[in-house]
């Protein structure tokens, strides 16, 4: 699995690659639903943009509100 997950993080295009429903909000690349924070769980918005991220060894979702706490 981890092998996996390094060629997708380490591969730009698909993480380039963003889908987007009428609303505008981003879509899972995988499962086509809505993005939402895996800490408090708030959905994409214009107010609080939810966004991927990852490395070769970690990656999630994460929203504005909560990747501001983080750091």
């Amino acid at each position: 699995m981890l092998d996996i997950a390094q060629k997708l993080c380490n591969n730009k295009e698909v993480m380039r690659e963003t889908k987007v429903n009428e609303a505008g909000q981003t879509l899972d690349r995988f499962t086509g639903k809505v993005l939402t924070c895996d800490q408090c769980g708030a959905e994409d918005s214009k107010e609080n943009e939810v966004r991927e991220w990852g490395n070769p060894y970690d990656w999630g979702v994460i929203c504005e509100e909560c990747d501001c706490h983080e750091t």
